[in-house]
């Protein structure tokens, strides 16, 4: 039950957050040399996103309290971990924004054309993050399938116990670091994965 509490909470912090995101971009217009002056937008697409992707974690909760067959836990885990990533690709490939980045007025375009982003853009820009992702992964898949911890558990965050977890849990932690700090310090705001996929993120709210 600690676990659905949690979750609801999670809810009511993320969806406060994103109505009053709402209500601040909703109307509102920026100027043209505004146009890449993106990082404050992007910062708030996340609370947004979140309350779109609660469904899903809050039905996996209510799942791991089950007592599920191991290989129906396993692909539950994998669904966890990876859903967020799938959703952001497949958003980014087909509108250029998540529904956060629709809110925030910010949109991923072609860095040379500005035009609409390939399939294999969004992939490349997710890249590192579902690399990092998978290994956090096979390790969760590890210790459910030997026994070690149960779904449940896992759900609890029990598996924040183990050293190896925190390493790996670190890796996302730096590399979301390096993206901050290489947007700051382009004039276009770009991060480290609009470099990778050829990318640039502008508001879609600019008038002259």
């Amino acid at each position: 039950m600690d676990q659905i509490y949690k979750q609801l909470f999670n809810l009511l912090i993320n969806g406060l957050i994103a109505w009053l995101v709402w209500r601040y971009y909703k109307g509102r217009r920026s100027y043209g040399s505004e146009r890449y002056s993106t990082f404050g937008p992007r910062f708030w697409t996340g609370s947004v996103d979140s309350c779109v992707m609660w469904p899903l974690g809050f039905a996996l909760t209510l799942l791991y309290t089950l007592s599920l067959p191991t290989v129906v836990s396993i692909v539950l885990v994998i669904m966890g971990n990876l859903a967020w990533l799938i959703y952001t690709v497949i958003m980014h490939a087909k509108y250029g924004q998540t529904v956060g980045k629709m809110v925030c007025k910010v949109r991923v375009v072609d860095h040379a054309t500005e035009g609409s982003i390939t399939l294999r853009q969004a992939c490349l820009r997710e890249g590192i993050p579902i690399l990092l992702g998978v290994g956090i992964v096979i390790y969760e898949i590890f210790l459910i399938s030997s026994g070690s911890l149960t779904p449940a558990a896992v759900a609890r965050g029990d598996i924040a116990k183990s050293a190896a977890f925190w390493w790996l849990a670190a890796l996302p932690g730096f590399w979301f670091l390096a993206e901050v700090l290489t947007m700051l310090t382009n004039e276009k705001r770009r991060a480290l994965h609009d470099f990778i996929a050829g990318t640039v993120v502008v508001r879609t709210n600019t008038s002259d």
